[in-house]
């Protein structure tokens, strides 16, 4: 887009790339335009598309009960582990939980105030949540209403703010679909909207089959710490279910909802992926902060709880040292990376706990904050550089660059990833060659005096009967020379 001026139909390889939606590319190529073409341009709009999650769902805290819950989701929800790691991601999600959370913030307005600029708002945020992912977006939003009103047995919303929510949805998501679909015809319908949508919930097309209960792990890790402090909020709840849709405890009957929603939705589709569940970030960090602020007002239940909570922090935040610790060591072969991670998790956790005995719950909130933002500076600033050199076929790609082409290109043996596509301008057999039977059949097929071949540790094994010659060790990635015979 950025090279070519043209922005309605996304392309991949100079072919029309129909999985998505276009709004992130959007927002990269303006980003390009601005700052020039770089890694760090390409993630800086989901950066701000992240602050703006921070700030939305922070506003609604305030809102809802005062400034310190909205300082408090503001810190919450910037520290959990998989929002911070999607902030710095060039991925569709966290465009999707951005633009999702302002429709939810703005819709939830518009229940409460008879405000015709709050239905205007929630049907351009849809809009872009839909031009961000896909009409999941209007499926997450419309459930999470239709059983609010449905619970609460009213439509809060007038006929004349439905209707300018409908007609500021339909100017911001319409016509990218109209005109996309001119141009690209049955194309379309086929890889956008049966492949990537329907088949993709529907069935395990795409292999990212997982059990239904995939998201919980997810969560626990993804959450963490905060998904520990979601206990006292739950019984709280538990013990006022008779009285939940009073007009008092509204606002947590939908926070609730928009965490269910979409976690049942995503939970029985066929393909799962972590980043899928991201929208119910927002919604969960509001709850915890909403607790913590309890907890600091004395609230008996709350602190009741908080000890056991705490105490089973600690218990799973060992679990997860071990985790990181095994990992460095065995996989990246970098123990020290581990360590580095661990000591503010095991200093943060021992100084709340320190503190939990001293009663004093300002403290040992900062100490986990405190604990999370070195963590998450640590994991960029040391262990990423390092899983980056395991995983990508970025360097290792682009060091051959000279030595092939389109018709002698690098052949992926065993091992397919698209960074080695990318970063060789697609200079690659298009997939991987699956065993050495292939292998030979492809030499006999292409001849020429020397192949570059890009493989992985078990492939690398297999091809020393062909006595190819080592030329670069990068991590989990080989690249060999094998010479014709």
């Amino acid at each position: 887009m950025h090279l070519s001026g043209s922005y309605l139909t996304p392309t991949l390889n100079n072919q029309p790339w129909l999985e998505k939606p276009p709004l992130l590319f959007w927002l990269e190529a303006g980003s390009y335009s601005l700052f020039g073409v770089h890694e760090w341009s390409a993630r800086f709009p989901v950066g701000v598309m992240a602050l703006v999650s921070l700030l939305g769902v922070g506003w609604l805290s305030r809102e809802v009960q005062g400034s310190r819950a909205a300082f408090f989701t503001i810190l919450i929800l910037s520290t959990s582990v998989l929002f911070f790691v999607f902030a710095r991601a060039a991925s569709t999600d966290s465009i999707l939980v951005s633009m999702l959370s302002m429709a939810m913030v703005c819709g939830y307005q518009a229940t409460r105030k008879e405000s015709h600029l709050w239905a205007v708002g929630t049907g351009v945020a849809l809009g872009l949540a839909v031009l961000a992912k896909g009409p999941v977006a209007i499926l997450l939003f419309a459930g999470i209403f239709a059983l609010y009103f449905l619970l609460i047995q009213q439509l809060q919303w007038s006929a004349l703010q439905i209707a300018l929510l409908a007609s500021s949805f339909s100017l911001t998501a319409v016509p990218w679909f109209w005109q996309v679909w001119r141009e690209n015809g049955y194309n379309f319908v086929a890889t956008f909207w049966i492949n990537h949508h329907l088949a993709r919930f529907f069935t395990d097309l795409h292999h990212h089959s997982q059990p239904f209960w995939y998201y919980l792990p997810v969560l626990l890790i993804g959450f963490f710490p905060w998904i520990f402090f979601l206990g006292s909020a739950l019984l709280r709840n538990w013990r006022r279910r008779g009285h939940l849709l009073e007009p008092r405890f509204r606002p947590e009957l939908f926070l609730w909802l928009w965490v269910a929603v979409p976690f049942v939705f995503f939970s029985i589709s066929g393909s799962k992926l972590p980043g899928y569940i991201l929208p119910v970030f927002p919604p969960l960090a509001v709850l915890v902060a909403l607790e913590w602020d309890r907890w600091i007002e004395e609230d008996l239940i709350s602190q009741r709880l908080m000890r056991t909570q705490l105490i089973a922090l600690g218990g799973f935040a060992l679990l997860f040292s071990a985790a990181l610790l095994w990992g460095f060591y065995f996989i990246y072969h970098a123990p020290l990376i581990g360590v580095l991670l661990t000591l503010p998790i095991a200093m943060g956790v021992g100084w709340a706990l320190f503190e939990l005995q001293l009663r004093r719950p300002p403290t040992i909130f900062l100490s986990l904050v405190a604990a999370m933002t070195l963590f998450a500076s640590l994991l960029y600033w040391k262990a990423a550089p390092v899983v980056d050199d395991y995983h990508s076929a970025r360097d290792i790609s682009q060091s051959i660059l000279s030595r092939i082409s389109e018709k002698e290109p690098l052949i992926l043996y065993r091992y397919f990833h698209h960074t080695a596509h990318y970063y060789t301008h697609y200079q690659t057999t298009a997939e991987a060659v699956d065993d050495l039977g292939a292998l030979h059949e492809y030499f006999q097929e292409h001849p020429q005096s020397h192949y570059y071949i890009l493989t992985q540790e078990a492939g690398q094994e297999d091809l020393n009967d062909l006595e190819a010659e080592l030329v670069q060790h990068q991590g989990n990635l080989y690249l060999l020379e094998a010479t014709a015979r």
